[in-house]
């Protein structure tokens, strides 16, 4: 008897546990998985580095922008709303803004186009997207963008609908906020 009941209190503790996984802490888990640098970001990461036409070196120094940006994300839960099997929390993220590094790397390279040609007087992509991602990475301001993820009851369970472009530009610190 005292087996039953000890399986039954394990069974309630544990529906209790999965039914207490909010919205918001779906969304902190997360966001957490960027700032602890975790196994399936990681993938992602890799993924997307490979992806990019850029030298051994050139990725090797993107890696090093992207876990920098993963590791100093900042987030403040602001709202959740719950209709049914839906949700949106809202939160404010800080990172580093490489979106304005970008563009003055831009004006950098438009105003010193002489700095960036190789030898043959041709312009070197591979030299400019280095001095780019070295400024990337020597980045110290922040910016705050607010972003709302979309969250589905699946099996009593809430899942983060699929996450849009803009959504990971503003993760990565790449959004164009002039755009807004």
């Amino acid at each position: 008897m005292k087996k039953y009941i000890s399986i039954l209190i394990t069974i309630i503790l544990l529906c209790a546990c999965s039914m207490s996984i909010t919205p918001s802490i779906k969304v902190s888990e997360y966001l957490n998985n960027f700032n602890s640098l975790n196994e399936d970001v990681i993938e992602d990461m890799e993924s997307a580095i490979i992806e990019e036409n850029m030298t051994t070196d050139n990725r090797s120094i993107y890696r090093d922008v992207l876990k920098r940006q993963y590791k100093d994300l900042k987030y403040d839960i602001v709202e959740e709303a719950i209709d049914g099997n839906n949700a949106v929390v809202k939160v404010k993220v800080t990172v580093y803004d490489l979106y304005n590094s970008k563009i003055e790397s831009e004006n950098y390279m438009n105003e010193h186009q002489d700095e960036f040609l190789n030898a043959d007087n041709i312009f070197d992509e591979i030299s400019y997207m280095k001095y780019r991602l070295e400024r990337m990475l020597d980045v110290k301001d922040t910016i705050t963008h607010d972003i709302s993820f979309n969250l589905t009851k699946i099996n009593d369970e809430w899942v983060i609908d699929d996450i849009d472009r803009v959504t990971l530009e503003k993760i990565h610190g790449l959004y164009n906020y002039n755009l807004d």
